[in-house]
């Protein structure tokens, strides 16, 4: 199984850095005696991939979606892969207004297990928002959701950044974060969050919201992280 995974990541990196260079929308699905299935979907300025699969009568589903708007950028990947389990990764990025960038990344693995990965990014204005997500289990259950906002406006600055992490054998976890970050008439805020579950076996759940605002010329940060091993 050691060499699936390997395989997997391997085949997914190269995939990435081919269809990066050579494409704005791209989906791809490999499957060895599993059902894969991915979808992609970009609406103007994107660069997304949705990549998935399955083998050994695994099933795995990855699904991006971009919007880059008005002079915005929208990037991710959703990367989704079974062996004998269910693997699904839901990516979603939105960036609208000049400046504004959304990266979003969703990863789902199981090894006949359940992994589900969920994660949006939304910019708007003079905002970054960057969200990840993973979700990884051998026999057990895996979940994450990573949401990720920035707005930035009038000469204000945002940058959001948000990762959640669920990785179980054998047992049950779940994480959420939250990263939220407003800049407005010249202030500067940034957010950071981080969801971590971790472990063997038992039940385990992380969550974590981070929230920061600045107006008129102010600075404002914040991080919030839960670890739960």
């Amino acid at each position: 199984m050691k060499r699936f995974f390997t395989t997997a990541a391997a085949l997914t990196l190269a995939l990435s850095s081919f269809t990066a260079a050579n494409a704005q929308v791209t989906a791809s699905s490999y499957s060895t005696g599993g059902v894969a299935t991915a979808t992609a979907q970009g609406t103007g300025n994107t660069q997304i991939n949705a990549i998935a699969a399955a083998s050994n009568g695994g099933r795995a589903h990855a699904t991006m979606i971009g919007n880059g708007r008005n002079g915005g950028f929208a990037m991710g990947n959703a990367i989704a892969a079974s062996n004998g389990g269910v693997a699904i990764a839901n990516g979603r990025a939105d960036a609208r207004g000049w400046g504004a960038v959304a990266n979003s990344n969703s990863v789902a693995a199981s090894n006949y297990g359940v992994a589900i990965a969920n994660g949006s990014a939304r910019a708007r204005g003079n905002g970054v928002a960057n969200s990840s997500s993973g979700a990884f289990t051998t026999g057990g259950v895996a979940i994450s959701d990573s949401r990720a906002r920035a707005t930035g406006f009038l000469g204000g600055r945002a940058i959001a950044n948000s990762q959640a992490v669920s990785a179980v054998d054998y047992g049950v976890g779940i994480s959420n974060s939250r990263a939220n970050a407003t800049g407005i008439l010249g202030g500067r805020a940034s957010s950071t969050s981080g969801a971590y579950s971790i472990g063997l076996g038992g039940f385990r759940r992380a969550s974590a919201t981070a929230n920061s605002g600045a107006f008129l010329g102010g600075q404002s940060s914040s991080t919030a992280m839960d670890f739960q091993y």
